[in-house]
């Protein structure tokens, strides 16, 4: 056996690599205690009772691998969790496996999906060296794992029990009270209390207590409060950059939305106006076209009264019949066409025109007609 503990000690705890949340976990203060028992009472049997991440489990691992160790580990949970630790689904037992097969393949390791009175009857009485037991924290359900675990221990085998310190209000710490009344024992009162305990036999106990366990207790404890402190120091700092990040970030976003503000502002402003100059120009179109509208009423009537007199004028010149209908057909397509139908009314007065002229003309012949006649009946009255 070797000193447990070495000041300059410090084990790289691989599964953390995988599990980041082991660091800072509520066994985590006593991994390097956890690392060094394991490495001074070289056990051959290690076997816990309750693992749910594994932070103690892999420190004892840990301990077994960088020591050349040869040690069976066994970790019994059914992976599901309960009222203390919480529930959850297969993913935290597939990361404890995934952590074995990356890290620990090497060793002697089996992961026991089951209660631990299921479990019993894998494990040998009087085998066991090293328990630990992190199970439910009630009173009753602690009393029981120890009960009926007792016999599975070797003799000087040693028991470690986690949440026994009074502040965490378990039954587990009540039940501690009364345990290490009957059994040499020594505790640690940081992340919620670690209990050791030597029920049947106090070898182990002894070779601790002589090579200064007890002075060095306290050591264990202000390392895991000042890795703890460490470890939150880290945690602000690692949090106070992301925020400072994600201000600058927010900074820099808030500037680019400044300026797209401004941007857009412009782009308003200048939509704006040409809004107000499409609006006026609208505005005139629509004057535009109701002085149009007005106009094409004007002339519409104007249209409809220079009809009638059109028609009045066909009735007397049978030779407009024909051009009055086609005038009547072109008069529906004038609409669009004020143009068109200005030259056609232009073509029709002509030739009214050229009519009352050919009207004169027959007039003056039907006069030199009747003067003619005239002529002739006075001078035949002349002849009689």
């Amino acid at each position: 056996m070797g000193r447990i503990l070495n000041a300059t000690s410090k084990p790289n705890f691989e599964s953390d690599t995988l599990i980041s949340n082991l660091i800072g976990s509520p066994w985590s203060g006593h991994r390097q205690f956890a690392y060094d028992l394991v490495n001074f009472i070289n056990p051959k049997l290690i076997v816990e009772l309750g693992t749910h991440y594994g932070c103690s489990f892999f420190s004892f691992a840990q301990s077994v691998k960088d020591n050349n160790l040869d040690c069976k580990l066994v970790a019994v949970d059914t992976w599901q969790g309960d009222e203390h630790a919480g529930f959850y689904n297969n993913k935290v037992y597939d990361m404890v496996n995934k952590t074995v097969k990356s890290y620990f393949s090497n060793l002697d390791i089996s992961l026991f999906k089951c209660t631990f009175d299921d479990a019993l009857k894998n494990i040998e009485d009087n085998s066991i060296e090293l328990l630990h037991i992190d199970g439910f924290h009630t009173y009753e359900a602690v009393k029981h794992d120890f009960t009926t675990w007792l016999p599975k221990l070797k003799e000087n085998g040693v028991i470690l029990m986690h949440d026994i310190a009074e502040y965490t209000g378990y039954g587990s710490s009540v039940f501690w009270a009364e345990l290490k009344q009957q059994y040499p024992s020594f505790e640690f009162s940081q992340s919620w209390g670690l209990g050791v305990i030597f029920p049947k036999g106090n070898y182990n106990y002894k070779k601790l207590i002589e090579d200064g366990i007890l002075n060095y207790i306290s050591l264990y404890e202000y390392k895991a409060l000042y890795e703890l402190e460490v470890l939150k120091s880290n945690e602000l700092d690692r949090v106070s950059l992301e925020r400072l990040s994600a201000i600058n970030t927010m900074d820099k976003m808030i500037s680019e939305k400044e300026e797209t503000i401004k941007m857009q502002g412009k782009l308003l402003e200048e939509r704006q106006e040409a809004m107000t100059i499409m609006e006026n120009m609208i505005l005139e179109k629509i004057t535009t076209i109701e002085a149009q509208e007005k106009l094409l009423i004007e002339r519409q009537e104007a249209m409809t009264t220079m009809e009638s007199m059109i028609s009045e004028k066909m009735i007397t010149i049978e030779a407009q019949e024909k051009l009055l209908i086609e005038r009547q057909e072109a008069m529906t397509t004038m609409e669009n066409m004020i143009s068109e139908k200005m030259i056609t009314i232009e073509a029709q007065e002509k030739l009214l025109i050229e009519r009352q002229e050919a009207m004169t003309t027959m007039e003056n012949m039907i006069s030199e007609k009747i003067e003619i006649i005239n002529a002739q009946e006075r001078l035949l009255k002349e002849i009689n």
